[in-house]
Protein backbone atom coordinates (compact mmCIF):
# COMPACT_ATOMS: atom_id res chain seq x y z
CA UNK A 1 0.00 0.00 0.00
CA UNK A 2 1.77 3.11 -1.03
CA UNK A 3 1.10 6.46 -0.29
CA UNK A 4 2.07 8.95 -2.94
CA UNK A 5 0.09 12.00 -1.42
CA UNK A 6 -0.93 15.11 -3.37
CA UNK A 7 1.69 17.24 -4.47
CA UNK A 8 1.25 21.27 -5.29
CA UNK A 9 3.23 22.76 -7.70
CA UNK A 10 6.20 23.67 -5.68
CA UNK A 11 6.57 19.49 -4.42
CA UNK A 12 4.90 19.95 -1.16
CA UNK A 13 2.67 17.20 0.12
CA UNK A 14 -1.08 18.47 1.02
CA UNK A 15 -2.17 15.61 2.50
CA UNK A 16 -2.25 14.14 5.93
CA UNK A 17 0.97 11.62 4.64
CA UNK A 18 4.46 11.86 6.03
CA UNK A 19 8.40 10.51 5.78
CA UNK A 20 9.07 8.06 7.98
CA UNK A 21 13.02 6.81 7.83
CA UNK A 22 13.61 3.53 8.61
CA UNK A 23 17.28 1.94 9.59
CA UNK A 24 17.88 -1.13 8.05
CA UNK A 25 20.74 -3.59 10.34
CA UNK A 26 21.64 -5.58 6.78
CA UNK A 27 22.74 -2.95 4.93
CA UNK A 28 25.15 -1.57 7.85
CA UNK A 29 25.45 1.25 10.12
CA UNK A 30 26.65 3.88 7.57
CA UNK A 31 24.03 3.00 5.65
CA UNK A 32 21.36 5.77 4.56
CA UNK A 33 17.86 5.09 6.70
CA UNK A 34 14.80 4.11 4.16
CA UNK A 35 12.63 6.86 3.35
CA UNK A 36 8.76 5.67 3.21
CA UNK A 37 5.79 8.48 3.04
CA UNK A 38 3.46 7.01 5.26
CA UNK A 39 -0.28 8.32 7.34
CA UNK A 40 -1.19 7.45 10.63
CA UNK A 41 -3.75 4.76 9.46
CA UNK A 42 -0.99 2.31 8.33
CA UNK A 43 -0.69 -0.74 9.93
CA UNK A 44 2.58 -1.71 10.90
CA UNK A 45 2.63 -5.28 8.87
CA UNK A 46 1.76 -2.41 5.93
CA UNK A 47 5.07 -1.04 6.56
CA UNK A 48 7.51 -3.64 6.78
CA UNK A 49 6.03 -4.75 3.18
CA UNK A 50 6.72 -1.33 1.65
CA UNK A 51 10.23 -1.18 3.58
CA UNK A 52 10.71 -4.97 2.17
CA UNK A 53 9.82 -3.90 -1.20
CA UNK A 54 12.27 -1.16 -1.10
CA UNK A 55 15.09 -2.65 0.04
CA UNK A 56 15.43 -5.02 -2.72
CA UNK A 57 16.89 -7.45 -1.32
CA UNK A 58 15.77 -11.29 -1.89
CA UNK A 59 15.87 -13.09 1.38
CA UNK A 60 13.78 -14.62 4.44
CA UNK A 61 12.44 -11.57 6.45
CA UNK A 62 10.13 -13.08 8.76
CA UNK A 63 12.65 -13.13 11.80
CA UNK A 64 13.37 -9.21 11.39
CA UNK A 65 10.80 -6.49 13.28
CA UNK A 66 10.78 -2.73 14.22
CA UNK A 67 13.18 -1.77 16.97
CA UNK A 68 11.63 1.84 18.35
CA UNK A 69 15.29 3.41 19.72
CA UNK A 70 13.76 6.24 21.26
CA UNK A 71 10.85 4.17 23.31
CA UNK A 72 13.33 1.27 23.43
CA UNK A 73 10.91 -1.27 22.55
CA UNK A 74 9.79 -3.70 19.60
CA UNK A 75 7.30 -2.73 17.52
CA UNK A 76 5.52 -6.37 16.73
CA UNK A 77 1.56 -6.15 16.13
CA UNK A 78 1.64 -5.81 12.84
CA UNK A 79 -2.33 -5.08 12.58
CA UNK A 80 -1.86 -2.01 14.66
CA UNK A 81 -1.68 1.44 12.97
CA UNK A 82 1.05 4.45 13.24
CA UNK A 83 -1.57 6.12 15.37
CA UNK A 84 -1.94 3.52 17.70
CA UNK A 85 1.73 2.83 18.49
CA UNK A 86 2.08 6.52 18.42
CA UNK A 87 4.83 6.60 15.92
CA UNK A 88 5.30 9.80 13.87
CA UNK A 89 8.04 11.46 11.37
CA UNK A 90 10.36 12.03 14.46
CA UNK A 91 10.66 8.02 15.49
CA UNK A 92 14.02 6.38 15.30
CA UNK A 93 13.25 3.11 13.96
CA UNK A 94 15.33 0.04 13.14
CA UNK A 95 14.72 -3.12 11.09
CA UNK A 96 16.80 -5.67 12.39
CA UNK A 97 16.56 -9.54 13.32
CA UNK A 98 14.94 -10.61 16.88
CA UNK A 99 17.24 -13.21 17.26
CA UNK A 100 20.47 -12.27 17.87
CA UNK A 101 24.04 -14.46 18.51
CA UNK A 102 25.00 -15.13 21.97
CA UNK A 103 27.78 -16.03 24.38
CA UNK A 104 26.55 -17.76 27.33
CA UNK A 105 28.93 -18.69 30.34
CA UNK A 106 27.24 -21.38 32.23
CA UNK A 107 27.46 -21.97 35.66
CA UNK A 108 30.44 -25.07 34.96
CA UNK A 109 32.10 -21.79 33.43
CA UNK A 110 31.81 -23.54 29.75
CA UNK A 111 30.91 -21.03 26.99
CA UNK A 112 28.47 -21.78 24.55
CA UNK A 113 27.19 -19.36 21.16
CA UNK A 114 23.71 -19.69 20.86
CA UNK A 115 20.62 -17.25 19.27
CA UNK A 116 18.25 -15.53 21.72
CA UNK A 117 15.15 -14.12 21.28
CA UNK A 118 15.92 -9.82 22.00
CA UNK A 119 12.12 -9.42 21.13
CA UNK A 120 10.64 -11.37 23.81
CA UNK A 121 10.60 -10.96 27.89
CA UNK A 122 13.76 -12.17 29.27
CA UNK A 123 12.43 -14.63 31.44
CA UNK A 124 10.42 -16.19 27.85
CA UNK A 125 14.33 -15.60 26.44
CA UNK A 126 15.48 -17.82 29.44
CA UNK A 127 13.19 -20.39 28.79
CA UNK A 128 14.13 -20.79 25.57
CA UNK A 129 17.73 -21.02 25.91
CA UNK A 130 16.87 -23.58 29.06
CA UNK A 131 15.18 -26.05 26.02
CA UNK A 132 18.00 -26.04 24.39
CA UNK A 133 20.68 -26.66 26.93
CA UNK A 134 18.17 -29.10 28.91
CA UNK A 135 18.12 -27.36 31.93
CA UNK A 136 14.95 -28.31 33.74
CA UNK A 137 14.38 -24.80 36.09
CA UNK A 138 14.55 -22.03 34.08
CA UNK A 139 13.65 -19.89 37.11
CA UNK A 140 17.09 -20.69 38.72
CA UNK A 141 19.03 -19.08 35.37
CA UNK A 142 19.44 -15.54 34.87
CA UNK A 143 21.25 -13.82 32.40
CA UNK A 144 24.07 -11.26 33.58
CA UNK A 145 26.04 -8.83 30.98
CA UNK A 146 29.53 -8.44 32.12
CA UNK A 147 30.69 -4.91 33.42
CA UNK A 148 34.14 -5.13 31.21
CA UNK A 149 36.21 -7.54 29.51
CA UNK A 150 38.54 -9.27 32.21
CA UNK A 151 41.32 -9.56 29.69
CA UNK A 152 41.97 -5.90 29.30
CA UNK A 153 42.74 -6.11 32.75
CA UNK A 154 45.48 -8.55 32.38
CA UNK A 155 49.23 -8.32 31.00
CA UNK A 156 49.96 -9.29 27.69
CA UNK A 157 52.18 -11.93 28.77
CA UNK A 158 49.72 -13.55 30.94
CA UNK A 159 46.72 -13.48 27.76
CA UNK A 160 49.63 -15.08 25.75
CA UNK A 161 50.23 -18.14 28.20
CA UNK A 162 46.48 -19.24 28.71
CA UNK A 163 44.66 -21.89 26.27
CA UNK A 164 42.20 -20.26 23.61
CA UNK A 165 38.36 -20.59 25.70
CA UNK A 166 36.52 -23.23 24.20
CA UNK A 167 33.02 -22.46 22.50
CA UNK A 168 30.44 -24.66 21.63
CA UNK A 169 28.31 -23.20 19.00
CA UNK A 170 24.65 -23.87 19.07
CA UNK A 171 23.52 -20.65 16.89
CA UNK A 172 21.53 -23.41 14.48
CA UNK A 173 19.55 -24.13 17.71
CA UNK A 174 16.80 -21.20 17.89
CA UNK A 175 14.48 -21.28 20.68
CA UNK A 176 11.04 -20.94 20.54
CA UNK A 177 9.05 -18.07 22.25
CA UNK A 178 8.15 -20.10 25.30
CA UNK A 179 6.12 -22.43 24.15
CA UNK A 180 5.91 -26.11 25.74
CA UNK A 181 7.10 -28.86 24.05
CA UNK A 182 7.47 -32.40 25.39
CA UNK A 183 10.48 -33.21 23.53
CA UNK A 184 14.14 -31.67 24.69
CA UNK A 185 17.05 -30.94 22.37
CA UNK A 186 19.53 -33.26 23.12
CA UNK A 187 22.76 -31.36 22.76
CA UNK A 188 26.27 -33.12 23.23
CA UNK A 189 29.16 -32.00 25.23
CA UNK A 190 27.70 -30.00 27.49
CA UNK A 191 28.19 -31.29 31.24
CA UNK A 192 25.10 -29.34 32.88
Amino acid sequence: MAHGGIKTSSGDYIDASWELKIAVEELGPEADPITLRVNGDVHIGGVILQLVEKIEIKKNWSDHGLWWEQKNRWVLKTNWTLDKYGIQADARLLFTPQHKSLRLQLPNLKTVKLKASFSCPVFSSIIGICKILDIRHPEELSLLKPLDDPNQRRKKKERDSEPEEEVVDLESLTPSRGTQSNDPVQTSGLDT
